[in-house]
C-alpha cells in the first residue's frame, strides 16, 4: 500500500503511518525513510489453552495490523480463524482444545524516546510530558512553573518592562534603575520618582529667574538666586510639580525692569528671582536664599534678597551701591556676590563701576547703559547681559542671568529663566 510520507522531512524526523501502524525515521544521509523497530516494542507471547478457550489477553497490547497468531504452529487467518482488532486481546473463532499452544507475535504501541519539537503541529501536550496542558498560549499568557496546568494571564505592560514573581503572582513593571538618576528642567514640568530604594539620597538644585534691565537711563537687572537641598527619596512624592521661574520680561517703555520669577519644587524648595534694574542710578538686587531681590526706583536703592547670614560688609550683590549695609558706598570687592546669591545689577555711577555683580552659583547681574557695561559672570549660573547706551540691552543667560539696561534702545535685556536639576543617588 502507498504511504503518504511528509514532504521536506528533516533528519531524524519520525513518522507513524496511521493505516499500517508502521513507524519510519528519515535520514538526510541516505535521503530515505527507514522502518523503525524497537526491541522493547516487539511482542512475542505464548499461551497454553484450556478446553474451549477463545480469548487470550496480550501483555502490553499490540498494533492490530502488525500482529500474527499461531495455533499449534499454524498461522491463523485474521477475520476468519481469529479476530485481532482490539489491540489488547486475540479471539479464536473456534475454542481451543486443552493444551493447545497459541502464540502471538507482533509490534506493540510505539513510544517515542525523542523527537524534533517542530514536528508537533496540533494537539495538546500534557503537563506531565513537559507541556502546558492548554490548547492555546497567547502573548498575554504566562505558564506557571509549579507543576500544574494553571495559566495566569498577565498584561505585557509597557515596552521594556520586566516580569517579576513573588512566588504566587506575576507583575509587569519597569526594570529597577541601578544608576544615578538625573532629571533637568529648563521649563516648568513634573518630576517622576525613579525606581530606586527609598533610602536613596536626593539633591535638588534650583535657580530663580533673573530680573530684566531698566529702560531710559536703564540699569542692570539682578541675577536670580540659587538654592539647594539634600533629602531622602522617601520624603518625595511619586511626582513633584516643578515651577521654573521666568526671567523678567524686557522693558519696552521707560522705567525700571521686571523682576524674575521664583523657582519651586513642590513645597520642598524655593529659589528666589532677581530684581529689575532701575531707571536711575540703582541696579536690581540679586536674588537671595530667603527672599527675592528688590527692584530699584529713583528714590531708594535696591537691596539684595535676604541671606541666611549677614555681615557688616555683605558682598551679596545688591546694586552697584554694594559693599556696606548702608547701601550708599562702593568698594572694589563689592561686585563679588555671596556664594549662592545672584549678582547685583550694575548702575551708571560717578565711580564708573558699571559691570554687573558676579556670583558663584547664582546668576550674574546685568550691565548698565554706560559705554562700559559688561554683564556679571557666574561660575555655575548664567551670565548677566551687557547694557547699552544707544542700542538694546542684552538678555541674561539661563539660568538666572540678569538683563542689561539701555538708555536710547528700543528695549532692555530680558532676564534669564531659572532652572532645576534633581539628582537621585542610589542607596
Amino acid at each position: 500500500m502507498a504511504i503518504n510520507f511528509p514532504s521536506s522531512p528533516t533528519n531524524g524526523q519520525v513518522y507513524t503511518d496511521t493505516t499500517s501502524g508502521m513507524t519510519w525515521v528519515y535520514s538526510t544521509t541516505d535521503t530515505a525513510w527507514s522502518a523503525s523497530f524497537n526491541r522493547s516494542n516487539y511482542v512475542s507471547q505464548t499461551f497454553t489453552a484450556t478446553s474451549g478457550q477463545t480469548n487470550f489477553t496480550v501483555t502490553g497490547g499490540y498494533l492490530p495490523n502488525l500482529v500474527e497468531v499461531y495455533q499449534n504452529g499454524v498461522l491463523l487467518v485474521n477475520g476468519t480463524d481469529v479476530t485481532v482488532t482490539s489491540g489488547t486481546s486475540v479471539v479464536l473463532t473456534v475454542g481451543a482444545a486443552t493444551n493447545d499452544i497459541v502464540q502471538v507475535i507482533g509490534i506493540s504501541t510505539f513510544n517515542v524516546a525523542s523527537f524534533d519539537a517542530s514536528a508537533i503541529t496540533s494537539g495538546i501536550v500534557p503537563v506531565t510530558r513537559g507541556g502546558t496542558g492548554v490548547s492555546t498560549i497567547t502573548a498575554n499568557n504566562v505558564v506557571l512553573g509549579n507543576g500544574t496546568s494553571a495559566v495566569q494571564t498577565v498584561a505585557p505592560g509597557t515596552n521594556g518592562n520586566v516580569l517579576t514573581s513573588n512566588g504566587t503572582t506575576w507583575t509587569s513593571a519597569a526594570p529597577a534603575s541601578t544608576g544615578i538618576n538625573v532629571q533637568t528642567f529648563t521649563s516648568s514640568g513634573t518630576w517622576t520618582k525613579p525606581s530606586l530604594a527609598a533610602g536613596s539620597r536626593v539633591l535638588i538644585q534650583a535657580w530663580g529667574g533673573g530680573g530684566s534691565g531698566g529702560r531710559s537711563a536703564g540699569q542692570g537687572g539682578g541675577g536670580g538666586g540659587y538654592n539647594e537641598r539634600w533629602l531622602n527619596l522617601s520624603a518625595m512624592g511619586a511626582t513633584e510639580t516643578v515651577t521654573v521661574g521666568a526671567g523678567g520680561a524686557a522693558k519696552t517703555t521707560n522705567g525700571a525692569g521686571n523682576a524674575g520669577g521664583n523657582t519651586t519644587v513642590g513645597s520642598l524648595i524655593t529659589a528666589y528671582g532677581g530684581g529689575g534694574g532701575g531707571s536711575s542710578n540703582t541696579g536690581g538686587g540679586g536674588g537671595g536664599q530667603l527672599s527675592a531681590g528688590e527692584t530699584s526706583n529713583s528714590a531708594i536703592p535696591s537691596k539684595p534678597g535676604q541671606p541666611w547670614f549677614y555681615t557688616g560688609r555683605d558682598n551679596i550683590g545688591d546694586d552697584t551701591y554694594q559693599g556696606s549695609s548702608s547701601y550708599n558706598t562702593q568698594s572694589s570687592d563689592a561686585l563679588m556676590a555671596a556664594y549662592w546669591h545672584g549678582g547685583g545689577g550694575a548702575a551708571n555711577t560717578t565711580t564708573g563701576i558699571t559691570s554687573g555683580g558676579k556670583s558663584i552659583w547664582g546668576g550674574g547681574g546685568g550691565g548698565s547703559y554706560s559705554s562700559v557695561s559688561a554683564g556679571g559672570t557666574s561660575s555655575f549660573g548664567g551670565a548677566g547681559g551687557a547694557g547699552s547706551s544707544a542700542g538694546n540691552g542684552t538678555a541674561g543667560t539661563q539660568p538666572s542671568g540678569g538683563g542689561g539696561g539701555t538708555n536710547n534702545g528700543t528695549q532692555s535685556g530680558a532676564g534669564g529663566a531659572g532652572q532645576v536639576i534633581i539628582t537621585v543617588f542610589p542607596a
